[in-house]
């Protein structure tokens, strides 16, 4: 059923494609489409209102911004001029092959992305020698492999003579990416072509184009590039077919390929040997990773010395990062040593410019069937107020310890787990409901994957798999002889979690999916057996051999064996956290962290697109990971806006680097490897805004914040306007405000106060920052109630806790305190607040002459021209925790600081923020991580 439904749905997207060209679909064409009887008499057995309700789906629901771009004013435009002159074949059978595949597929808007990024790269017809440099910034994934595929066929069409990909540090990643490249691009199975002679059609092959395209390497797993295979092969570089590479981010393989390549070298007119008139366009996948140089100008780490080299080869050449999280790139500085060589094998090469994209940079917004970062750990912008709620899909997995401790270090690396925490075996049963209930709507063909995350170890990935897979037996034949206790737990967990996180996640989707659908539990039941006899569990590592691990299912995962689907539980380490795409993923149990914004973000393997199933997804982790993320999400949405703003004035790349390098969250971003001990940043607070949204969870750090609180409101005399719910001060010194961030008690280091003081002490030096104003808000309610969606709060009903305020001014005797929809994260940490508790519109504009209806732009214009900074005083309601004493708030607090056009330039020694968990970072020892 499911299968004539996709088909006939692809075959209406065809007949619908057609009516687009000349206008806009309606839902009148969708309708009559649907209902040609040409349909309903190829596939007999769909249901008409399903088909009509999937295709109004698909062209509806699902829209994608423009993209914005930064460009180098060298940059010019050239595809118009040359596009009626080009012959677009292999992009014209890439874009039939889409169609055909998967009908909903925003084909239109991958025709003008990838129109777009061409434009920007060199015209491979163009003469003499010239060097292009880029990048292009997606979201995790979101899709990217899918633009760069579009992107070399426009691009050989173009002109373009050799296309060198390189896909990442794993071998697994490598295979995965030459699949991708032998469906979308090349038309042939490498892997039979190159070792056995044999030309199997597949994707694009099955369309016929008068351009052969050949392969240096192949999507078996040793296919990656050999200098023996190259020879073998004999394909002239730069002759009529183009040729293509797909190769691990890898030390011998890099300079094996420099060695080849060298025999096509000859002298230019400046005496440096260089390969000619042959356009070359390399993409660097997940350039982020391994590509940076974290040495010196001389000292250049290997990889990145080794790409440099591969691009000075060429004459003409464009180089194209595409990467998720370009904080790591935008720190490559734009200096580099012209004299710089280095020697391979004896032989002795350039190494060449540094990879910064000065050219240009493209921002790719994702479509709105994207589940990213702001979907799953929600987003509030503190400077518009503009909020996203995350979906209700994270658990608690709390209960690591003892099985697995926070940290896998030398001391206890061989102290291997007898069992799994509770949370573990919970996930599982979550999967085998989500694998039942799928089948129930229609996607018992479709992939299924459950991430397990918990260790780099090999040994321990091997433990854990083994003991995942024997908690997979007993279940299995629980449910195949109906005995146990499994059953009524799989009952108790649909009932209680499935069935309200459906109805929850359907209320606050930003699209409407027909596909997700609820069930009865005799249903589900009657669907477990088939469910869960399909789910088998891998573990995911370099080690090849089996001799002396317990668990001896390494298969790689390759899903295109699989055409009835392949439900899979991988256990893995580095290689699940960053870069292979696991099919249908569902269910993510992880629990290693890292303060590091780039691998926070790649190791997001949650993130993607989940049709009609986006409500089963569960992810286990966590609070310490939950808050970094969401730490994270906030600053890299800013940065984003940054690049819209930036964008829309027509700035450059290096202005956008500059931009990066002195904002804020660059504490955070910077990491052990990738920023020195005494590197600096020029740190700038110019119009931004910093606000606590988590607290102590310490009686002993909310008494002593709390008595600050009304120590500096005894400092700032009588309030020059008051009303029933705040108070407000003017010209008040700068020192008020240095001795409340100095004395304020903050556990973690989310908001790094002793650098926001330093920087208020240096704009004091130049005359600014000297006057604030200073306000206390409070809520005059009688009754707090809790905002989280779907949850009752113990406090609803009750009075609220009262402060005696009667030394600020006589009409202020008590007041109540705000709830402000904090909730308990656990016993050590902070009680967790709305990431713009304090700092919502009516506290940013209480000291302007200004309204909630005035627009932001306006709101910062006036606090420009006023360039008074604000500091925001918030006791918040204690009851959330249990912890805490009822009658002492907890105190939040919120800076603004005004646009400055001449700010004093702060400089931050960049000393790298470590974790207890960053030493894992550093632990693997599975031999595939090995890449310098």
């Amino acid at each position: 059923m499911n299968n004539e439904l996709e088909s006939a749905r692809s075959v209406c997207h065809i007949f619908l494609g057609d009516i687009k060209q000349n206008r806009s679909i309606n839902e009148a064409d969708i309708e009559a489409v649907a209902s040609n009887p040409l349909i309903s008499k190829q596939y007999p057995n769909i249901i008409l209102d399903d088909l009509i309700e999937q295709l109004k789906f698909d062209y509806f629901e699902i829209f994608q911004g423009e993209a914005t771009q930064l460009i180098n004013r060298d940059v010019k435009p050239w595809v118009n001029d040359v596009k009626a002159d080009i012959d677009w074949e292999l992009w014209n059978r890439y874009r039939s092959y889409i169609k055909i595949k998967d009908g909903s597929f925003p084909v239109d808007s991958l025709d003008d992305l990838t129109d777009r990024i061409l434009d920007k790269c060199a015209n491979p017809k163009m003469n003499g020698t010239w060097d292009r440099r880029g990048m292009v910034v997606g979201n995790v994934q979101s899709g990217k492999t899918a633009n760069y595929i579009g992107l070399i066929n426009k691009a050989t069409d173009a002109g373009y003579k050799l296309i060198i990909i390189i896909a990442g540090v794993h071998n697994a990643l490598r295979s995965q990416t030459q699949l991708r490249v032998d469906e979308g691009f090349i038309g042939r199975n490498t892997a039979d072509l190159i070792l056995r002679d044999r030309k199997n059609r597949v994707g694009v092959g099955d369309f016929i184009v008068n351009t052969e395209i050949y392969s240096y390497t192949s999507s078996d797993e040793k296919g990656d590039f050999n200098r023996g295979i190259a020879k073998r092969l004999s394909v002239p570089l730069g002759g009529n077919s183009p040729t293509v590479l797909v190769i691990k981010k890898n030390k011998s393989i890099l300079e094996n390929l420099i060695l080849w390549l060298n025999q096509f070298t000859a002298k230019d007119s400046f005496g440096e040997r260089k390969i000619h008139q042959v356009p070359v366009l390399v993409i660097d996948d997940e350039a982020d990773n391994a590509s940076v140089n974290s040495g010196t100008e001389l000292d250049v780490r290997t990889i990145n010395r080794l790409i440099r080299t591969l691009l000075n080869l060429f004459g003409q050449n464009t180089f194209i990062g595409y990467t998720a999280t370009p904080f790591a790139n935008l720190f490559i500085p734009s200096s580099w040593s012209e004299e710089l060589e280095t020697i391979i094998k004896g032989k002795r090469f350039k190494v060449g410019e540094d990879l910064f994209p000065r050219d240009f940079i493209i921002n790719i917004p994702p479509p709105s069937n994207y589940i990213g970062a702001a979907q799953v750990f929600g987003f509030e912008n503190e400077k518009t107020g503009e909020q996203f709620e995350g979906l209700d899909i994270i658990r608690s997995a709390e209960d690591q310890e003892p099985y697995f401790p926070k940290k896998i270090n030398r001391e206890n690396k061989d102290d291997l787990p007898d069992d799994v925490p509770e949370s573990l075996n919970e996930a599982i049963q979550a999967f085998i409901l989500t694998c039942a209930i799928r089948r129930l709507r229609g996607q018992g063909k479709k992939h299924n994957s459950m991430l397990v995350h918990v260790a780099l170890r090999v040994a321990w990935i091997d433990r854990v798999a083994w003991l995942v897979n024997e908690i997979l037996r007993d279940y299995k034949r629980q449910i195949k002889s109906g005995q146990g206790t499994l059953l009524s737990k799989l009952e108790e967990l649909y009932l209680d979690d499935f069935l309200p996180t459906t109805e929850e996640v359907v209320a606050n989707l930003a699209y409407n999916d027909p596909k997700i659908k609820s069930f009865e539990w005799g249903e589900i039941r009657k669907e477990l057996i088939n469910a869960v006899t399909k789910i088998e569990v891998r573990a995911v590592h370099g080690y090849k051999k089996t001799n002396g691990l317990e668990y001896h299912n390494i298969k790689e995962l390759d899903y295109g064996e699989y055409e009835n689907g392949l439900s899979i539980i991988a256990v893995g380490g580095n290689k699940l956290a960053r870069g292979i795409t696991l099919e249908g993923l569902s269910v993510s149990y992880y629990l290693r962290t890292t303060r590091m914004y780039d691998s926070l973000m790649q190791m997001g393997r949650w993130f993607g697109y989940r049709p009609g199933y986006v409500d089963l997804c569960r992810l286990y982790t966590t609070n310490d990971l939950i808050g970094w993320y969401r730490h994270i999400t906030m600053a890299t949405e800013e940065m984003r806006e940054d690049f819209d703003e930036m964008a829309a004035k027509n700035m450059r790349p290096e202005d956008f680097q500059l931009k990066v390098r002195t904002h804020p969250g660059m504490l955070q971003i910077t990491s052990v490897s990738k920023m020195k001990e005494h590197d600096k940043i020029q740190l700038s607070f110019s119009g931004e805004v910093k606000q606590t949204f988590e607290f102590d969870n310490i009686q002993e750090s909310v008494n002593s914040n709390f008595k600050l609180l009304v120590d500096t409101l005894h400092k700032l005399g009588p309030a020059q306007a008051v009303n029933q719910s705040a108070s407000l001060w003017g010209n008040i010194d700068s020192e008020v405000v240095i001795a409340f961030l100095d004395n304020y008690k903050l556990y973690n280091d989310r908001i790094r106060l002793d650098v926001i003081r330093d920087y208020i002490d240096k704009q004091n030096q130049s005359g600014l920052f000297k006057n604030w104003s200073v306000a206390i808000r409070l809520s005059s309610n009688k009754v707090v109630r809790s905002t989280k969606k779907g949850k009752k709060h113990i406090l609803d009903g009750k009075p609220v806790v009262s402060i005696d305020l009667s030394f600020i001014d006589g009409r202020l005797t008590t007041a109540g305190v705000p709830f402000r929809d904090l909730e308990e994260r656990d016993k050590e940490l902070v009680t967790r607040g709305s990431s713009n508790a304090i700092l919502d519109k009516a506290s940013r504009i209480i000291d302007l002459n200004a309204s909630t209806s005035t627009s932001e732009e306006e709101i910062k214009k006036i606090r420009k021209e006023k360039g008074t900074p604000l500091l925001i005083l918030m006791p918040l309601d204690p009851r959330v925790s249990s912890r805490l004493s009822d009658n002492v708030p907890i105190t939040g607090f919120g800076i603004v600081f005004p646009e400055l056009d001449n700010e004093a330039k702060f400089e931050y020694a960049a000393r790298p923020q470590k974790s207890d968990y960053e030493e894992t970072l550093q632990e693997s020892d599975d031999p595939d991580d090995k890449y310098e």
